[in-house]
């Protein structure tokens, strides 16, 4: 348990990291996923499973990565607009389109206690944006839909992780690493064709997206999948919960968030709601 436990508070960092980075988003995912699958990648190779990376496995990482990509393209720029702590709890509302997209295209059926789950974690987000949209810029509440957009593109790539691995039973380290390089690849792209400076300017650059890369992503996420395998389900889901409401705290002490007790009973419904959906799917965002 205490590697899951660990685990989760390093990549609660992950969204913090990123504002101390001050690069421009694209960027900081091309050097993320590429430092972190680098290293992911030297793991497997000391594990001797570097004949595990067959054509199916490349194939299917590709089709993940695209998924893969389009959280991140707009879970960095959701950082930019309205903080790391709320970006971050939108994100995790991954586990309703997880679910929807399961019943409908998967034919799985829905557990009941999704029915509690989405409302309350709905109601959650009526109280944390909903309440005051009137008066948010219009920054603002782009960030709340890039956040939300986050969260269903990082439901479809856990989907297609999901089939990949039922499908063709592949190693899923080795298919985490394919979907990590080959999403920095597709960020560093787009990064060039918008003319982002790859440049980082500053040892405090320097420093947050190396802890970024191999701290909060490639340690962060070992651990966690090292852990999950020892710890019941219940207690996962519940463990896990440690990463958007630490990457809340964090925004609240580090960055001076203004909150009030609207937006923190929403905070509070909506972990909740989040926890009761995480005890079906067991996946939380760490990106």
């Amino acid at each position: 348990m205490s590697a899951l436990l660990v685990g989760a508070v390093l990549i609660s960092f992950s969204s913090v990291m990123v504002v101390l980075a001050g690069l421009p988003p694209d960027v900081t995912g091309f050097y993320r996923l590429i430092g972190g699958g680098l290293a992911m990648l030297a793991a497997l190779a000391r594990a001797g499973k570097l004949k595990r990376f067959t054509p199916n496995v490349v194939k299917w990482g590709c089709v993940a990565a695209v998924f893969f990509a389009g959280d991140f393209v707009f879970w960095h720029r959701a950082i930019g607009y309205v903080g790391p702590g709320l970006s971050t709890m939108l994100g995790n509302f991954q586990v309703i389109p997880l679910a929807v997209v399961s019943a409908l295209f998967f034919k799985e059926r829905m557990p009941p206690r999704m029915y509690a789950a989405i409302p309350l974690a709905l109601a959650g987000l009526y109280l944390m944006v909903g309440v005051g949209w009137a008066g948010f810029s219009a920054d603002y509440r782009l960030g709340v839909f890039y956040g939300l957009l986050t969260a269903c593109f990082y439901a479809l790539y856990m989907l297609s992780l999901k089939y990949a691995l039922s499908k063709d039973h592949v190693d899923s380290l080795v298919l985490a690493s394919v979907a990590a390089l080959v999403t920095g690849l597709i960020l560093g792209a787009l990064a060039l064709v918008e003319g982002e400076s790859f440049a980082i300017p500053t040892f405090k650059s320097l420093a947050a997206i190396s802890a970024l890369a191999f701290i909060c992503h490639a340690v962060g996420w070992f651990l966690i999948t090292r852990g999950i395998q020892t710890v019941r389900g219940a207690l996962v889901g519940l463990i896990l919960l440690l990463q958007p409401t630490l990457s809340f705290l964090w925004d609240i002490l580090f960055f001076g968030k203004p909150v009030n007790p609207v937006e923190l009973s929403g905070v509070g419904l909506a972990l909740v709601g989040i926890y009761i959906g995480s005890r079906t799917s067991r996946q939380k965002r760490g990106a």
